[in-house]
């Protein structure tokens, strides 16, 4: 019996090593041992899950990047960064990738959470918490700059996505592809046109349920599709 115990804390811990070299990157230990916990794991080879998907980039970067030295912009993005991924990990979501200053979040998978979409959106406003405080950082690292106040845009929106491991045999990544990917990385980009830190589609804001506070709402014609979307300020969560 203690040989077979033995052998099967062997392989339960091989599984685990072989779940960290997969997502080790991209989710927190907590999602890590659910996922060996559920038994279930992804189809790498690509299989279709209803997510939400989060986009964030930081505004005027370009101005930003011009005005500081290449040391600087590495040194500012990793420090910002390293909070906002505590933040991610920290609601159960996956770092998809990094695109320069944009990151891309996705909320419900590996794990399938039933709340991912407000999962989402609760790590939306604390990373728009994390950007107000972060002019604090960029005030006392770079005095005397007359560089533009530090924001960030968001971009959320809930749908079906297709999830697998893409890439070469020399370099695969698991990620998220497919319309709903598309629509939040759109929406990111609108929040510039509106004004608005969070940008959450309406499908996002039902799936995330009762207790988020809403702000302004539009409908915009976003591009690649042909219908439009209605889209909703995010501003809050009501504490009960």
């Amino acid at each position: 019996y203690v040989g077979n115990l033995g052998i099967r804390l062997t392989g339960e811990e091989r599984e685990r090593t072989r779940l960290r070299h997969l997502f080790g990157r991209y989710v927190s230990d907590e999602v890590v041992e659910k996922l060996l916990a559920s038994g279930s794991r992804p189809d790498l080879s690509g299989e279709s899950q209803t997510v939400t998907v989060l986009f964030s980039d930081v505004r005027d970067f370009a101005t930003i990047s011009e005005n500081l030295s290449p040391r600087q912009v590495v040194e500012m993005l990793n420090t910002y960064f390293s909070s906002v991924v505590e933040t991610i990990l920290a609601a159960g979501g996956t770092v998809d990738k990094f695109i320069g200053d944009a990151v891309m979040a996705v909320f419900g998978s590996p794990v399938r959470f039933p709340d991912h979409a407000r999962r989402a959106l609760l790590a939306a406003l604390d990373m728009a918490a994390i950007a107000r405080e972060f002019r604090t950082w960029m005030v006392e690292h770079h005095p005397g700059r007359e560089l533009p106040e530090f924001r960030i845009g968001i971009g959320i929106h809930t749908g079906e996505v297709i999830v697998g491991s893409i890439g070469s045999p020399k370099r695969m990544e698991f990620t998220s592809i497919g319309d709903a990917v598309n629509i939040a990385s759109r929406l990111e980009n609108l929040s510039k046109e509106l004004g608005w830190t969070i940008v959450a589609s309406r499908a996002a804001v039902d799936a995330a349920g009762a207790g988020i506070l809403l702000g302004r709402q539009a409908v915009r014609q976003v591009k690649g599709r042909q219908e439009s979307v209605e889209v909703l300020e995010v501003t809050g969560f009501a504490v009960e």
